[in-house]
């Protein structure tokens, strides 16, 4: 009897062994396991977030980060205040994500495919570079060849684009030098092929233009739009139209987002796809932040489809 009892008392515990680990595997895990699960990490909207911006994007890029946080208020997003090189800083890692200024160079795609873990780049926004001349200058519009034999130095005077005789003095501003790439692959097709002087930095280089009638400066458009909204500017400058083969056309968010501004670019959202607070600021981006970037002065990069019901 005794015997009995001891054997059944083994077979009992010897069955909960198994039974109670595998009941304890298949069970789900309870509410308070999986919000600590969510909120452990970086999610798409909680964490921190490091960006580096092209100078000429930071505006925007705060306007954007403003409206991701204030929806998200678990995320931050610290914009880089290092304004220069945001692929580089991308490259050394000591951001996540980066908003910059048109393609990637040839060298900077070279640079970024030796990466054991890969970007990935999206468009995000549509922007262009403006033909900016002091008010007094008579020229009324410059052709794409023109502007190629400007920059490369075969026309240097006025009078060859239909102004006044004097001296044509090319500027850029020497702190965007993204902004200094884009055009020479734009006119020719690779970089460092300008022949222009650089001012050290936009406010110089807008001085440059209100003093200087022979002037002629290279600047994008959210900052010729913040140039005309400055009382110093308003009145002194104004930008040149640009014709490719047909009529000349000025630089505006229409015209930039249809593709008829000849001297459009796109601007690009680089981002660890590992990095999910990166990954969600990048849907943010292709989405609501589309109707942002026209805040910014410039075009988004997809029209976002309205829907009107009517009853």
């Amino acid at each position: 009897m005794n015997h009995r009892f001891r054997d059944v008392v083994i077979a009992l515990i010897l069955a909960a062994g198994i039974i109670a680990p595998v009941w304890l595997w298949m069970r789900a895990p309870s509410s308070e396991n999986q919000l600590g699960s969510a909120i452990s990490g970086p999610t798409p909207i909680s964490g921190t977030l490091a960006v580096a911006v092209d100078r000429s994007l930071q505006p925007v890029a705060k306007i954007q980060a403003n409206a991701f946080v204030e929806q998200y208020p678990q995320a931050k997003i610290d914009l880089s205040t290092e304004s220069t090189r945001p692929v580089l800083q991308l490259l050394e890692r000591r951001v996540a994500a980066a908003l910059i200024e048109g393609a990637l160079s040839a060298r900077e795609d070279s640079l970024l495919s030796t990466l054991k873990r890969p970007l990935k780049r999206q468009p995000v926004a549509r922007n262009a570079l403006v033909l900016v001349v002091n008010r007094a200058n008579p020229v009324r519009a410059v052709s794409m060849d023109n502007l190629k034999a400007l920059f490369s130095g075969k026309i240097s005077d006025w009078k060859a684009l239909g102004g006044s005789p004097g001296r044509i003095v090319a500027c850029l501003d020497g702190s965007n030098l993204r902004a200094r790439t884009l055009l020479s692959e734009l006119l020719f097709g690779k970089t460092e092929a300008l022949v222009a002087s650089a001012e050290p930095d936009m406010p110089r280089l807008l001085q440059r233009v209100r003093s200087d009638r022979y002037s002629l400066a290279v600047m994008t458009l959210p900052e010729y739009a913040v140039a005309l909204r400055s009382g110093d500017d308003a009145g002194s400058i104004r930008a040149v139209p640009v014709s490719a083969g047909g009529d000349p056309v000025s630089a505006s968010s229409e015209t930039v987002y249809t593709g008829k501004y000849p001297l459009s670019t796109d601007i690009f959202y680089l981002y660890d796809p590992y990095n999910p607070l990166a990954t969600g600021f990048g849907a943010w981006l292709s989405k609501e932040g589309q109707k942002l970037f026209e805040r910014g002065d410039m075009a988004p990069y997809e029209q976002l489809v309205r829907t009107i019901i009517i009853k």
